[in-house]
């Protein structure tokens, strides 16, 4: 300890002159280039195609543009909603305003938590820039660019990528404070402690975004710990920075805390739903020696997990192979070590305590799903140790063959990182929708029939027929308002196939329901028939005018 810091990067120049601005961006201006390119590059695969991967709109993407609605119509909701088992509610305000700027469809929701995954490209680089210089952040954040397990969460519903982007932001800015400690003059090094206030500001909301926030709290409160004890500085002047942290966590952090306060059952519910202590496999376990052995097999799959994911989501449609492409995936694991052998050094020990305490959360929680989801704010740091990776083997290759074997390493570095991104690419818009998992996950035959049901001048009343879901379903509640539909399966209504009602009425079967269309228009012939043109079709809309 007596050692201290080592920082690998140089201090910040803090002369914040506008002609100072002007000459940095004219000697950086290259890289500022290229951070705006993986930015388009970001916004472009985000953007393409939104509507159509995934091809299916899930209920719980639906659910996020119902709460944007009801915000719209009551304005402040609060930090936290019951809905679809409990949700933190910070992006759906963003939600909201694009509702209100487009309009209430699949793309306005997507986008809404979209804009969060872009923004966290040039957040990301920054992160790794400040942390560990250019060409780590440059290799690391064009990893991210294309990467598939992040991809995917920006062009979905969910308020998962939010968690991501928030997460990056507060620690760039606490690296950012860490970094400017003892940077400057004293009367600077004075002005720069209110950059411990803005990095506990962004602290404080992540606890808006996602519940999977807690492991990385706890991974910035270890770092921040060590941070200070590794500073050889007095109590006193360490007790300035951690009051202006704590105070802008408290202040920003004040309305979700104060819910959490009044209403603990219903805030950690959701967590104590997911855990691992009531998991049916440990729980049934006999004795300790089953429970270790199955907490230390789950541990392995945490380990393991950017290599390989043997647990596929049906809720957000993945798994089965790793977060990562085997390639980043080595330069990452290769990273990690050297970060935690360079403990002493701020991002080096930040990196490895975010990215294990994320994979170490994946032990205690259910693990039936959600791996890719409550891992989510291992990004960047993965991205970045694979970079720090990449640094050591060319580094190596200089050491062993001169600038020969830099020039080698270098060029091995660009072409893994290229062959990365053909595979994340054509993985998630080729491989990928074509899954099992993913089509059932977002499947699109009732989608497509709820639009042939709607396509009447007046479907009047909508007799559902499904076996899989009620006629309130979120996407039917999001997409068709004002729709009046009446549930009519055996599995969730009363089973009829009489029209009830003396105006226009449309028949929606769906599954082994269609069977049923012949005697409905035995029954009542003269009705206008929309089946559905699979092999074997999936759903038939049958429509009496009254």
């Amino acid at each position: 300890m007596r050692r201290g810091l080592v920082w690998d990067t140089p201090s910040h120049d803090w002369r914040w002159s506008r002609q100072h601005i002007w000459a940095w961006a004219g000697r950086n201006r290259w890289e500022l280039l290229a951070v705006a390119l993986l930015t388009v590059a970001a916004a472009f695969l985000r953007v393409y195609r939104l509507e159509e991967i995934p091809a299916g709109f899930h209920g719980d993407e639906a659910l996020s543009g119902i709460e944007g609605l009801r915000i719209l119509q009551e304005g402040w909701i609060g930090p936290y909603t019951s809905s679809a088992l409990g949700q933190l509610t910070g992006p759906f305000y963003l939600t909201a305003l694009l509702i209100r700027l487009l309009d209430a469809s699949v793309f306005s929701v997507r986008l809404s938590m979209g804009l969060f995954g872009i923004a966290t490209v040039p957040a990301a680089y920054f992160l790794l820039r400040t942390g560990f210089g250019r060409w780590i952040a440059l290799f690391g954040t064009s990893a991210l660019t294309v990467s598939y397990w992040h991809l995917h969460f920006s062009r979905l519903g969910f308020g998962v990528v939010p968690l991501a982007f928030a997460s990056t932001t507060a620690a760039a800015a606490l690296l950012w404070a860490m970094k400017s400690y003892d940077a400057g003059e004293p009367g600077e090094r004075r002005r720069n402690m209110w950059s411990w206030f803005a990095a506990g500001a962004l602290l404080g909301l992540i606890p808006y975004t996602y519940f999977a926030f807690p492991t990385f709290l706890a991974a910035i409160g270890t770092a921040t710990v060590l941070f200070f004890l590794l500073q050889k500085a007095s109590f006193k002047r360490k007790l300035l920075p951690l009051s202006l942290l704590a105070l802008g966590a408290a202040v920003s952090a004040a309305p979700v805390v104060q819910f959490a306060l009044r209403s603990p059952d219903a805030y950690f519910g959701r967590m104590n739903q997911k855990s691992v202590w009531d998991y049916h496999e440990f729980a049934d376990a006999a004795g300790f020696g089953e429970k270790a052995g199955f907490l230390v097999e789950r541990a392995w799959e945490a380990a393991s997990l950017l290599l390989r994911n043997p647990r596929v989501d049906g809720v957000d449609g993945i798994g089965g192979v790793g977060a990562v492409d085997a390639g980043i995936a080595v330069l990452a694991y290769f990273g990690l070590i050297v970060s935690v052998c360079r403990w002493r050094s701020p991002p080096h020990f930040i990196a490895a305590l975010v990215v294990l305490a994320a994979l170490s959360g994946l032990v205690l929680t259910d693990p039936s799903a959600g791996s890719m989801r409550r891992s989510i704010t291992a990004i960047p740091w993965v991205f970045g140790l694979a970079g720090v990776g990449a640094r050591e083997i060319v580094r190596f290759g200089q050491r062993r063959m001169g600038n020969w074997g830099r020039a080698a390493a270098v060029s091995a570095s660009i072409l893994l990182l290229l062959v990365s991104g053909v595979w994340n690419l054509s993985y998630y818009f080729i491989e990928l929708p074509l899954t099992s998992t993913f089509r059932w996950t977002f499947p699109t035959y009732y989608f497509e029939s709820l639009d042939a049901a709607h396509s009447f001048d007046d479907p009047g009343t909508i007799y559902y027929f499904s076996g899989q879901r009620r006629f309130q379903y979120e996407t039917i509640r999001f997409l068709y308002p004002d729709s009046n539909g009446v549930d009519r399966s055996r599995e969730f209504g009363i089973f009829d196939l009489e029209k009830l009602d003396p105006g226009p009425v449309t028949y929606l079967l769906e599954g082994p329901y269609v069977e049923e269309i012949d005697k409905i228009m035995e029954m009542y012939p003269g009705g206008e028939l929309i089946v559905d043109e699979g092999p074997e079709p999936l759903y038939v809309v049958y429509h009496l005018r009254g």
